[in-house]
């Protein structure tokens, strides 16, 4: 299994288009940012990345040569760019060729909005790239981290896109955006992924108890392959805090469950649900398959367009009472597609027992797939509009069922939600 998972994830991460990219970076205020100051270069100007940062003012850019770099425990006070050269010319091939060794300690902690770290090879950390505010973290390698790849800790929140991350000790990417309630951060975009391996959770996300938080998480068109807990955790606190959770798109193979919810706090998948969890979880299309079961609940979860099949244990679990459960393919999920769901949710439009026929090793739709545009462009709930798929991400007269696009190759184009 593992063997098939680290070809899987090689070869989706070869297909991630460049250009698409681009296209991400210009619309966050990526490869701009570089004409707004200096550029500083590591190690022809300045000897350590340390001493650079020490150097740099707002606005400026460190760019680390291609070369093996140690390096821990770097403050960042200030609005910079820290990249390697495929900052400069979207050569690829830099971004491995740059590698930092993080000692067992934490590289970068982030206390200023306006950073953005991109295109290094981040490897042996603990918390390697750790967030106090705002920040963009984009296009980087990080592997064999001794905890958590990517954290988001309180008053931070921003952009984490195009990482791969590999053999976390605990979570690919950890976010405790609500910690501190005076402050406690912004919005956040997690999208184009691919997370591999970690120990617990690809990712894992505290909600906590602080009331009227209204974060809103847009997590899309990632790869999780092999998370030894959870593909996506949510932990609540048995309070509602008003966060809501846009999880569309997504690859969830060999995990424990692709989304679990958890209630009290717990951290520790019992596959039991969340029957507390008030927060509002809309989950479409995406595809989750061969995990231990697709996905423990919470009170209001709203699954639409997914393809769930392969799972040990069964499809949907534990889904409580204002909950939605439609248009969905499930197959050999041994017979339990829907395990203890609350009486009153609404389960129609489904299909059962047919073959996805999708690709082993990209899930695009084959020829003959029920899935080619059997999906819903939005989804209506006591009179609200809970997601609205763009006209521009699908090309037939509705969306596949699924994460992919019949003759995309995944990621395919990022969705944007309609207005």
């Amino acid at each position: 299994m593992k063997n098939t998972l680290l070809y899987l994830y090689r070869f989706l991460f070869l297909l991630l288009p460049f250009s698409a990219f681009c296209q991400a970076a210009s619309q966050t205020s990526g490869l701009s940012a570089i004409s707004k100051g200096k550029l500083l270069k590591v190690p022809a100007q300045y000897a350590t990345i340390s001493e650079a940062v020490q150097q740099a003012n707002n606005g400026d850019t460190i760019i680390l040569s291609p070369g093996n770099y140690t390096a821990k425990d770097i403050r960042i006070n200030k609005a910079i760019v820290i990249s390697s050269e495929w900052r400069l010319t979207g050569n690829q091939s830099a971004i491995d060729k740059t590698c930092i060794n993080a000692d067992k300690g934490t590289l970068f902690k982030i206390y200023v909005e306006g950073v953005e770290i991109s295109g290094l090879k981040v490897m042996d950390g603990k918390h390697s790239i750790v967030a106090y505010a705002k920040t963009k973290i984009i296009y980087n390698h990080i592997v064999n981290d001794q905890t958590d790849g990517i954290s988001l800790e309180s008053g931070s929140g921003g952009y984490v896109a195009y990482n791969l991350i590999e053999n976390s000790g605990d979570d690919g990417i950890d976010i405790d955006i609500g910690e501190n309630p005076k402050n406690i951060g912004s919005d956040v975009v997690v999208e184009h992924n691919t997370i591999v391996n970690s120990h617990d959770d690809g990712m894992e996300i505290r909600l906590y108890n602080s009331l009227r938080q209204n974060i809103q998480y847009e997590i899309r068109s990632n790869i999780f392959l092999g998370s030894g807990n959870d593909g996506i955790q949510l932990i609540s606190y048995d309070v509602h805090t008003g966060k809501v959770f846009n999880i569309h798109h997504n690859i969830f193979k060999g995990c424990n469950a692709a989304i679990g919810c958890m209630e009290g706090a717990n951290t520790v998948e019992n596959l039991n649900g969340a029957s507390k969890m008030e927060e509002w979880v809309y989950f479409y299309n995406n595809t989750i398959v061969e995990n231990k079961i697709a996905a423990t609940g919470g009170n209001n979860m709203v699954a639409v367009n997914n393809v769930v099949y392969n799972n040990v244990l069964g499809g949907f679990k534990r889904f409580g009472k204002n909950s939605v459960i439609s248009n969905n393919l499930f197959f050999n999920n041994n017979n339990t597609d829907f395990i203890e769901a609350h009486s009153s949710v609404i389960k129609n439009k489904n299909l059962f027992q047919r073959d996805p026929l999708l690709d082993k090793g990209t899930f695009t739709p084959g020829k003959g797939s029920p899935c080619v545009n059997s999906g819903v462009k939005r989804y209506v709930f006591k009179g609200e509009t809970l997601f609205n798929i763009s006209a521009n991400a699908f090309s037939g007269p509705a969306p596949n069922l699924g994460a992919v696009e019949a003759g995309n190759k995944y990621p395919g184009t990022t969705l944007i939600k309609e207005e």
